[in-house]
């Protein structure tokens, strides 16, 4: 009798045992970045701080400046390459699952750079020993907060305003802009005089500002690009499955644009806007394309919702679509 409950007793602490084990190992090897919540700017900087202790082989971060309501403004770098390319999200206050976009891709990059694994037969740590990626993911994080949390978490003193630019109202689902009533993505001075559709003064959408880079979250972005000079860039947004890339482009500068563009149509399946003789400018792609002279996309992922940020559950669809798409251009870059 004493045998068999020795027996039970060890068959029972090994099970206990294995199982701590097993724990252990799923704990370390979980994902950080969860795509089945709304992404906020804390849950952002909690992730970013917590994947480069994680991974501090493959990962750096800083701010490359604050809000105007004193929210850091967080770029992440994968890779340890001399040249780069720079991907963002969230110029746009309801297009915040392009910011758990760029962390996951964060995530996953570091990830197999760490483990010197591949991503769909790119062999990651090669690749970005070369030419490292720059993730700015969320470029509006006061917008980005007012749409997910409304009122609550500004000064009572701004109550006022901030309803007075949502038409009255309380309920900032629809909130585009940054928590001044500025269009980021309206605001970098790439033909910026001719753009179309524009409020004409703070609003929860489309104010292009009194003057180009009147918004200090574009100022920081702008900075940041001259900083780092990328190869090329990939501006994350939301609505219909479309990319834009053209901005007066000729010659040898279309044929390559064009090649680019192509190509990541093929791999996302997301249609590429043909050329028009006028483009609206102001975009941050637009002003890279034109100042730079590279290459530069507004990928848009998904379906449009309406006046609303993207469910959470087109996500992984959303993934599937881009997750070697900044991998892709990284390689175009060498």
């Amino acid at each position: 009798m004493v045998y068999k409950n020795l027996i039970v007793g060890l068959f029972a602490f090994f099970i206990v045992f294995s199982g701590g084990i097993g724990l252990k190992e799923n704990t370390a090897s979980a994902s950080q970045v969860d795509p089945d919540t709304a992404y906020s700017y804390d849950v952002l900087t909690k992730d970013i701080k917590a994947l480069a202790d994680r991974y501090p082989e493959a990962i750096t971060y800083q701010t490359i400046g604050t809000s105007p309501y004193g929210r850091e403004i967080w770029a992440v770098k994968v890779g340890s390459g001399e040249k780069n390319i720079l991907v963002n999200g969230s110029h746009h206050a309801r297009e915040w699952l392009t910011s758990t976009l760029n962390m996951k891709m964060v995530e996953e990059y570091a990830k197999a750079y760490s483990n010197n694994t591949t991503i769909n037969g790119f062999q990651v740590r090669s690749l970005l020993n070369d030419v490292a990626i720059w993730f700015v993911p969320m470029v509006n994080p006061d917008g980005v907060t007012l749409q997910q949390q409304g009122l609550g978490a500004f000064p009572s003193s701004t109550h006022n305003d901030l309803k007075a630019m949502n038409d009255g109202s309380s309920d900032f689902t629809r909130w585009k802009a940054n928590a001044k009533g500025e269009d980021l993505n309206r605001q970098y001075p790439a033909d910026w005089e001719n753009i179309k559709h524009s409020s004409g003064k703070p609003y929860y959408k489309d104010f292009k500002g009194y003057y180009p880079m009147q918004a200090v979250e574009s100022q920081h972005l702008a900075s940041f690009t001259y900083e780092t000079g990328p190869r090329s860039t990939i501006a994350y947004h939301s609505a219909g499955e479309i990319i834009y890339w053209y901005f007066n482009q000729d010659g040898n500068q279309y044929e390559r644009d064009k090649s680019v563009v192509d190509n990541i149509g093929l791999i996302t399946g997301y249609q590429p806007v043909s050329p028009e003789p006028n483009p609206s400018g102001g975009g941050y792609t637009d002003w890279f394309v034109d100042e730079f002279k590279r290459t530069g996309l507004t990928v848009e992922i998904g379906a449009y919702p309406g006046e609303r940020h993207l469910p959470t559950s087109a996500f992984e669809q959303i993934w599937n679509k881009n997750k070697i798409v900044p991998l892709r251009m990284a390689q175009n870059a060498r």
